[in-house]
């Protein structure tokens, strides 16, 4: 290999540096043996040139490999920046595959303000003033109503019982913003898939719950009865009547797992501080009033 041109790989280069450095450690064993340049041969003369030429090459070569390893350091800083952005993403995208929300909020429709606007007037027919004196000279004529045959006519219409119905509105689940703004000391080890588990129970006990209070106590079976007369033997209070309310026993009574009672315990101050509950004290007993 004879130029450092035709060095196409860094093992042809060290070949190349290595056989250059023989070189040059056996010319200046020559110049330390011929001290003088007038007793140099023109051959030793010929090599030394050739190897100041080839030095100016490798210098300019050299350069060109600094420049190249500064660009390619560059380019794998700015790589690594975008691999650890790759790897954040990453984690996001697995960290929200693994807690995907199992019941989503409902959004929040913004009612604009209707306009009652009267329809309009239809035209009213102006009769003759003939038309209107003959009308009103005549009088109204009874007809007995005919009974067919095998059909009676009731003589007193009987009042048709209306069955109360109590609208029951829905605890709002909390949202993932809302979750996150709540302090760390009042959420602990809850998770926000917990939180929106007990309010889907909550959401079942009020409806359970008014269900049986809308319904007749003649029509109530033994287990309702009992939970009609628990419900009802301790008054409403002023904070109470007219709105949507439960307490402890409802979650007892209503829920399908035992431990919900004990996480709700746990979980009143977080749905209080989100403005979902408010707590009311009536004697002994904490009653929780639905916020709408």
């Amino acid at each position: 290999m004879g130029s450092v041109e035709e060095c196409k790989q860094f093992n042809d280069l060290h070949s190349y540096y290595k056989r250059k450095t023989e070189e040059i450690a056996t010319t200046t064993a020559l110049l330390a043996k011929y001290s003088d340049i007038s007793s140099v041969s023109d051959e030793d003369k010929t090599v030394l040139n050739q190897i100041c030429t080839d030095m100016g090459k490798i210098q300019k070569l050299l350069a060109a490999i600094s420049n190249d390893q500064n660009k390619l350091s560059h380019t794998l800083e700015c790589n690594k920046v975008t691999l650890a952005r790759l790897d954040i993403l990453r984690e996001q995208l697995q960290e929200q595959q693994e807690n995907i929300p199992q019941f989503m909020p409902t959004p929040v429709s913004n009612k604009k303000e209707e306009v009652d606007v009267e329809p309009p007037q239809t035209p009213v027919d102006i009769k003759p003033q003939h038309c209107v004196r003959f009308e009103e000279e005549k009088k109204p004529v009874r007809t007995r109503p005919v009974a067919s045959t095998g059909s009676r006519i009731p003589s007193k219409t009987k009042k048709q019982k209306t069955t109360r119905t109590t609208h029951v509105p829905s605890i709002e689940f909390l949202t993932m913003e809302e979750f996150k703004t709540l302090p760390k000391y009042m959420v602990g080890r809850i998770k926000y898939e917990q939180i929106n588990s007990l309010i889907e129970e909550l959401n079942n006990v009020t409806v359970s719950k008014y269900k049986i209070m809308d319904t007749p106590v003649n029509k109530l079976n033994s287990d309702n009865m009992r939970r009609y007369t628990r419900m009802t033997e301790i008054p409403e209070t002023k904070d109470t009547i007219g709105m949507i309310w439960f307490d402890i026993e409802d979650v007892k009574d209503f829920t399908s797992t035992p431990t919900i009672a004990h996480s709700f315990g746990k979980m009143v101050p977080l749905l209080r501080h989100c403005h979902r509950l408010r707590q009311v004290r009536a004697g002994k007993v904490e009653r929780y009033v639905v916020l709408m």
